[in-house]
């Protein structure tokens, strides 16, 4: 498709250091044109990226885990994993976990992610090494979790000052106060302080979460 949605059954797509100069349908001889990088698409869809707008990809070798839960049990074995998972442990499963989710996103053409996650150094590497785009952020809450504030704070600016705009540009930070129930109103107004610290960042949070 191009940017006016015409469908193309026979279509080439021209890309120029990185950006797509053309798409039209295909001609005789398009297959010989110069280029460092030929690719043969017949029988294949070409689509723009999708777009996974919010997730929890630490969580992802988990999905099914909670399935026959109810609300308030999901969100207390949750709350418990999330918190463990803050404090350092299961690493082995995150790494896992932000790959297995790298290599699905990636079978299912979605090429850009917004993930808030207890650490996101590893989702934020992992996507990175795969090629792929993301936005990632340190979930804040001072009601949802026992770690200090402080120490919650230090580590979103810690992320942002390592991780953000990196990548060639693909991976970049975002601040992530949790929701709307587990965050104080002295909380929001730090976040505030803080994205006006970093205009370039957006702010990712769960509206209306139960």
């Amino acid at each position: 498709a191009d940017e006016r949605n015409r469908l193309y059954e026979r279509g080439t797509v021209c890309i120029t250091d990185g950006c797509i100069e053309e798409v039209r349908p295909s001609r005789a001889g398009d297959g010989e044109l110069e280029a460092s990088t030929v690719i043969d698409g017949n029988g294949k869809l070409v689509m723009p990226g999708l777009v996974n707008a919010h997730t929890h990809l630490e969580m992802t070798p988990l999905i099914g885990a909670f399935s026959e839960l109810e609300l308030t049990e999901m969100l207390g074995s949750g709350t418990a994993l999330f918190n463990r998972l803050g404090n350092g442990e299961f690493e082995y499963l995150v790494e896992a976990g932000v790959e297995l989710a790298a290599l699905n996103f990636l079978l299912g053409g979605v090429t850009t992610v917004n993930s808030m996650d207890a650490r996101p150094a590893a989702g934020a590497e992992a996507f990175g090494e795969a090629g792929l785009r993301g936005f990632f952020g340190p979930a804040i809450s001072d009601l949802f979790w026992d770690q200090p504030v402080d120490q919650q704070f230090s580590r979103a600016r810690e992320f942002v000052e390592t991780y953000h705009d990196t990548y060639e540009g693909r991976i970049r930070a975002t601040i992530c106060p949790n929701d709307d129930w587990s965050c104080t109103r002295q909380l929001w107004e730090r976040t505030a302080s803080l994205a006006a610290e970093y205009p370039d960042l957006l702010v990712h949070t769960h509206l209306l979460e139960l």
